[in-house]
């Protein structure tokens, strides 16, 4: 990664503080990817325009950086409001006054709605991942991917999160998975249920691992990280096959899993009549979000499908945090 973002050279009127703020972005615990590196040089780029004797940003310079351009997306648009606040907030902890875009004038984009899989679809994508063969180019191909689903259903984790363990970090004999170096660098402890920790199980044997070793347990062909690629195609593969969506649809993602086990376990919460005050908060700390309200944020966006949670949710949280909340990022 050190060697591309090499040919991330800045040389706009905020050259000297474009890498600062990127450093100060990822000491915070976000990732600052290619395509976040592209859009700040972008914004340092803009703003070659205005002769500067001293470095500004006043109104009507951000104004016009954040207006509307042609057809593009209230999400590209969202992307640069956000980006031009942050940068300002930063640069005015350094003792700078730039003018900071106001946070309610960032429109809030609802394009986005995840897909919820039923039970029943959950229990097809199975059936066809348990049927995979033999394959001579990845001999693994027929083990990892039913053990990987199995894993993202039923913990909810992040695909990187999956991909990412090591065998160390699998507790057999607890049912105990232990993520390290989550989203915003954080790390926790993810129980699983007595049957997803006997599959495991049975996965290890067929895969011949040493559980002490270092490796990853979801090894590539070259022992390596799996990577998520693939794994996004056959995804869609397997959905195809599942009869979950047409050639011609977009179809769910793999991050939709992971929406879907939130949901599901706060489905079943309610169902044993639970005390959903104290099942949020437990439900967000398995989840790995930064805080309560990212959770029912989270949840918020199946309101259509599942009013029932919301309604039992809404009582208690109301008044507290708002509709929702934008990720300063």
């Amino acid at each position: 990664m050190k060697d591309r973002e090499k040919q991330f050279v800045f040389d706009g009127p905020f050259k000297e503080y474009c890498p600062l703020f990127v450093e100060y972005k990822r000491n915070l615990g976000y990732k600052f990817g290619e395509s976040s590196f592209y859009s700040l040089r972008y914004m340092d780029d803009f703003f070659k325009k205005y002769e500067m004797s001293s470095l500004i940003l006043n109104k009507e310079m951000v104004e016009e950086y954040v207006s509307r351009r042609g057809n593009e997306s209230a999400k590209t648009q969202h992307m640069r409001m956000s980006l031009i606040r942050q940068f300002a907030l930063f640069m005015n902890t350094l003792g700078f006054n730039f003018y900071i875009h106001p946070k309610d004038l960032i429109p809030i984009s609802k394009s986005f709605v995840p897909y919820i899989f039923t039970h029943e679809e959950i229990a097809r994508i199975l059936n066809v991942v348990d049927n995979l063969v033999f394959t001579p180019s990845s001999k693994h191909y027929h083990l990892i991917y039913p053990m990987l689903f199995r894993m993202l259903y039923g913990c909810g984790l992040r695909i990187n999160e999956a991909l990412s363990l090591k065998k160390v970090n699998v507790d057999l004999e607890n049912g105990i998975l232990t993520v390290t170096k989550a989203k915003n660098n954080t790390s926790r402890l993810v129980p699983m249920s007595n049957s997803l920790n006997n599959y495991c199980r049975k996965y290890v044997l067929k895969m011949g691992f040493d559980m002490f070793d270092d490796g990853y347990f979801y090894p590539s062909r070259d022992n390596g990280r799996y990577n998520k690629t693939p794994v996004y195609i056959k995804f869609k593969h397997f959905m195809k096959t599942a009869g979950i969506f047409a050639d011609n649809e977009i179809g769910p993602r793999v991050h939709d899993i992971r929406h879907t086990f939130a949901v599901h376990a706060l489905e079943k919460m309610v169902k044993e009549e639970q005390d959903i005050y104290c099942a949020l908060p437990i439900l967000c700390a398995y989840l790995g979000h930064r805080d309560i309200e990212s959770t029912e944020k989270y949840l918020r966006l199946t309101e259509e499908a599942y009013g029932q949670i919301i309604d039992s949710i809404t009582p208690l949280y109301d008044g507290v945090f708002p509709e929702v909340k934008i990720d300063e990022q």
